[in-house]
């Protein structure tokens, strides 16, 4: 009692005057789970539990809200929001507590999960300084799960419950693991046999010419590698190939119906199979675009597949995958032209490549082990409200 006393007290100095309220969208049918977004890249990992909920047949839509968009600011509006949507559960996905917000959850009796708890949860929380705010907040969840494993004595030491409080990583939206067509797969595995193979993705035709010169390079003593050259646009295959030939490369090319030949060493895949086909064959990818332009594919992409993933410096479209893969040592970054040649050299003559790939995966399976973790935890709270 005396806590709600003094929350009542903080929160009449705080309230914040109510925002101009939308119309809301009917609620849905079946469960609603309320997540309490801090940034997009957190409702993006929500997109996805909310698919893989989909997936697992459950009749449940996953409601996300960000500070800066939708989500109720103060205490009337929040209670407005919940009397409407009536959510079964709420995730707090990381960010600072909003007392305002926090204390109509409670007053509804929502059960609710504190998702992702990072060190800011705790530092930047409104009013944490206030007597007993922080930790009964902390207290209200039915779980803790927190970014990282530091943080779960952080949580504990202000206010979380020891037996409800634990690691689990990570909450990432990642990205779907590139299909292929498993029969030609296989065929093309045989027909390569056991050469050395590296692909270069996604490769724009402004870098062919670093490209060739870092093929010679490498195939000075990686002899009969095959170079997998996959053009950023398709209608550029022609021109590639023949401009190879001219150099005195022998090449084949996919879309003129051409199969790779022990003679063979660059094979042009012009063709719109995408990307998931390929990097299942060759253990290095190189991310086109990253000596050049800038403008890449995900490096989760080819890491997902096993590929070891070599890039140049202009890596700006993806810098919280590639940081991560830095991170864990599981992709090799050259910054100067002059040693890509030398660097496919060094991964296709040991078995950095096969480490660095292992790394990698490592890496890109722990956002799935986070939410595999969070949607066994959800169905906890699920079948208790349904029972």
């Amino acid at each position: 009692m005396a806590g709600s006393m003094f929350l009542r007290a903080y929160l009449r100095l705080v309230q914040p005057r109510d925002a101009n309220l939308a119309t809301p969208l009917p609620r849905p049918d079946g469960m609603v789970i309320w997540a309490v977004c801090a940034d997009p890249r957190q409702v993006a990992a929500m997109d996805r539990l909310s698919d893989q909920l989909i997936d697992d047949g459950e009749d449940v839509t996953v409601l996300t809200t960000t500070p800066d968009a939708d989500q109720p600011r103060t205490r009337h509006a929040t209670r407005m929001f919940i009397d409407h949507w009536r959510p079964d559960l709420v995730l707090w996905a990381g960010g600072p507590l909003d007392p305002a917000v926090m204390f109509e959850i409670e007053h509804a009796a929502i059960p609710r999960l504190l998702v992702g708890a990072s060190a800011d949860t705790i530092a930047l929380t409104y009013g944490r300084l206030f007597p007993g705010l922080l930790r009964r907040f902390l207290r209200g969840f039915g779980d803790v799960l927190t970014t990282y494993e530091d943080v779960t004595k952080q949580a504990i030491k202000a206010g979380a419950s020891p037996d409800h409080t634990r690691f689990i990583g990570r909450l990432e939206a990642g990205i779907p693991v590139p299909s292929c067509n498993e029969t030609e797969r296989a065929t093309l595995a045989t027909t390569f046999s056991a050469r050395p193979i590296w692909l270069a993705a996604d490769l724009p035709y402004a870098e062919l010419s670093i490209l060739h010169r870092a093929y010679r390079d490498a195939a000075r003593r990686a002899h009969r590698t095959l170079l997998i050259l996959a053009p950023r646009n398709t209608s550029d295959g022609e021109k590639i190939a023949a401009d190879l030939r001219a150099d005195g490369l022998s090449v084949a090319r996919r879309g003129a119906g051409e199969m790779p030949k022990d003679a063979t060493q660059i094979y042009v895949v012009d063709t719109d199979e995408g990307l998931g086909l390929w990097c299942r064959l060759a253990p290095i990818t190189y991310l086109g675009g990253s000596l050049s332009s800038g403008e890449i594919c995900d490096p989760f992409a080819p890491a997902l597949l096993g590929s070891a993933v070599l890039t140049g410096p202009k890596i700006a479209d993806h810098t919280d995958h590639f940081g991560r893969l830095s991170a864990a040592k599981a992709v090799t970054q050259i910054d100067d032209p002059a040693d890509f040649g030398r660097a496919i050299e060094m991964l296709l003559a040991t078995d950095h490549a096969a480490r660095q790939a292992h790394a990698a995966w490592d890496v890109t399976s722990q956002g799935a082990d986070a939410t595999n973790d969070l949607v066994t935890t959800i169905y906890v709270y699920l079948d208790q409200v349904n029972t």
